[in-house]
């Protein structure tokens, strides 16, 4: 009489079958972890936005005056968005109504994407309460690196300061905007221009890192 004899290995479309279920489940594991990662940011960013618009409301309560006539209707920081380094320069210089050379950026390369923000956070800080409020930023959003990942700064009147502008999560500088065309050139550079916004508009180019696109983050969300 034959014996029957069982087969307790386990064979190669078993072995294949649980890898897939495996490969499934880090798949999924992988997502969920990614969408958290991105719905942490997306909070983190919003109430960056909103600690910014409460600094701006403050700015406006104070009553901050500019010291050059071309800015007396600027009730906001003023609008710099693609300003050179030269431009940005010539810019404050003109507000804070100093002579040529008052105002000089120096260390890190400069970037024209990030005048908007920088010019945002010089004149907040100028402004007791708003400084109170930026100071609740999360640290890891307020960098002063250039393009070349060194500090850059700002000479005024031969004191020097970090030049700080707020990023957000994934690393892209915050867009400050005040013209209701998106504010890339000021009223005293080019006469005539389209009045300031009734108030500013702050975004986030959002997970996918291009502004104009749908996953945008901004202060009218």
């Amino acid at each position: 009489m034959k014996r029957r004899q069982n087969n307790a290995g386990v064979t190669l479309v078993e072995i294949l079958v649980v890898v897939a279920i495996i490969a499934i489940l880090v798949t999924m594991v992988i997502g969920i972890a990614t969408r958290i990662d991105t719905q942490g940011k997306e909070r983190l960013t919003k109430n960056t936005i909103a600690l910014l618009t409460a600094a701006l409301g403050e700015f406006n309560d104070y009553g901050y005056s500019y010291s050059d006539s071309s800015y007396a209707d600027f009730k906001f920081p003023l609008d710099c968005n693609g300003f050179s380094q030269s431009e940005l320069e010539n810019e404050l210089q003109t507000a804070l109504g100093l002579g040529a050379g008052g105002v000089a950026i120096s260390g890190g390369t400069h970037d024209a994407n990030y005048s908007g923000s920088e010019a945002l956070y010089f004149f907040l800080s100028r402004v007791p309460e708003s400084r109170k409020t930026l100071d609740k930023i999360d640290k890891s959003l307020i960098t002063s690196k250039g393009k070349n990942k060194q500090d850059m700064t700002v000479t005024i009147d031969s004191k020097e300061y970090p030049l700080f502008r707020v990023i957000d999560p994934w690393g892209e500088t915050l867009r400050y905007s005040y013209y209701d065309n998106g504010g890339e050139n000021s009223p005293s550079s080019e006469p005539g221009r389209s009045s300031p916004r009734a108030f500013p508009v702050i975004t986030s180019a959002g997970p996918d890192k291009e502004f104009g696109s749908a996953d945008d983050i901004t202060s009218r969300d």
